[in-house]
């Protein structure tokens, strides 16, 4: 029987964030995107999660929602399959299966061992390769497991999507015998998808913030790289120059379970005399995220390595001004920001910030916001055709 070119149906599987705050906004952004592109080709979109229903209608997604439920066993099943040595059933190949999915997506490099004897066609994605290069911010252990799941998942899908060309030539260099299988798919923000509501300073208001403030919204992880923030504000502030920062992120890493990386970021700033500059939000709400984008005067992403970075991305579609840590998927994602700055070069992050902090405003400002979230939804019209190109590919290989 020849193949089907274009898939009858198309599963999105969310999984579980496991303390990635970005994982479950690039599944939305997916949805919607490839959403919008099933629906113009009259093709069913399902989306494969954890989650209670709910969640994501309350977002509109242009997708039917499947909750993953534990698959039904006939008596004597589960007992049969120890004799038998086979898998347990995968309650994500179930519900594939149950649905008539053709082709599923993105399967992380974790998610890959159930599909060893499964005819449904699924797609890879690897975010980044950080531990192969920034290998000290990891147990040996998780890098030996990441190296082999990492083969597992170009071994056994039909095609792997990564986000950069930065993450392709690192693939390239990591696995080169699955190479051919690697297609490059930036993804847009959510922001060209979501609508502003309310009071654009309510956030300001809520967290006794300054009129005017920089922005930093990561995660805090080792490799996020505060601390060069920390640092520049140090030597500003002894030249007379005083700029408020504002961070925000989760403040757990699944590497790093004692949490040693915010106390020594909460400690670096007790020490350097700048709790008074520094204000420390953790993890915030979506719409607060989204007024302290917006309202900043401009956003650092400070980051020692990123596959496609979200805040940069929701940055550029927020039309606010960006500083950036000079390596090169920032250099390729967000080519026009403000200024770089290498990792460790805490007096270059200075030296910018004091050349551009007089003349920056606060936000929003209404003509750019909008001029940059219409490029950004043509861009998510972009990617949403990109993700359908690679699904009809998937399935006719």
């Amino acid at each position: 029987m020849r193949p089907r070119k274009t898939p009858y149906r198309i599963g999105i599987f969310e999984p579980p964030s496991d303390g990635w705050a970005a994982g479950p906004k690039y599944i939305r952004t997916m949805a919607q995107s490839l959403g919008k592109a099933c629906q113009a080709a009259g093709i069913e979109l399902y989306v494969l999660c954890d989650r209670k229903p709910v969640f994501y209608q309350n977002h509109n997604l242009p997708a039917k929602i499947v909750p993953l439920l534990p698959p039904s066993y006939f008596r004597g099943e589960w007992r049969l399959r120890q004799l038998l040595g086979m898998y347990e059933k995968s309650s994500l190949l179930y519900a594939a299966r149950e649905h008539q999915i053709s082709v599923l997506l993105p399967l992380l490099p974790l998610h890959a061992a159930p599909f060893r004897a499964s005819s449904l066609k699924f797609i890879g994605w690897i975010p980044d390769f950080q531990h192969v290069y920034l290998p000290e911010f990891f147990p040996e252990a998780e890098c030996r497991y990441r190296d082999h799941t990492f083969r597992l998942l170009a071994q056994r899908s039909a095609l792997v999507m990564v986000s950069s060309q930065d993450a392709l030539d690192h693939f390239g260099t990591f696995i080169p015998e699955y190479a051919h299988k690697a297609r490059v798919v930036p993804f847009p923000s959510l922001y060209a998808y979501e609508s502003f509501e309310g009071d654009t300073v309510l956030a300001q208001r809520k967290f006794n913030l300054p009129v005017k403030f920089a922005l930093v919204a990561n995660q805090f992880w080792r490799h996020k790289n505060h601390q060069v923030v920390i640092d520049a504000i140090s030597q500003l502030r002894r030249k007379e120059m005083h700029i408020h920062i504002v961070m925000t992120g989760l403040p757990v890493d699944s590497r790093d379970l004692n949490n040693e990386t915010t106390s020594r970021i909460l400690q670096a700033i007790a020490s350097a005399g700048l709790v008074d500059k520094i204000t420390v939000l953790g993890m915030v709400s979506f719409q607060d995220l989204t007024n302290l984008m917006r309202t900043a005067a401009v956003v650092i992403q400070p980051s020692r390595f990123e596959g496609w970075s979200t805040v940069v991305q929701d940055c550029k579609a927020l039309g606010r001004p960006l500083i950036c840590s000079d390596i090169p998927v920032h250099r390729e994602q967000a080519p026009q920001a403000l200024g770089f700055f290498p990792c460790d070069r805490a007096d270059i992050l200075a030296d910018s910030l004091a050349a551009n902090w007089t003349s920056l405003e606060p936000g929003p400002n209404r003509a750019m916001e909008e001029q940059a979230l219409a490029g950004e939804r043509e861009f998510a019209r972009l990617h949403g055709q990109s993700l359908l190109r690679i699904c009809q590919e998937a399935n006719s290989s």
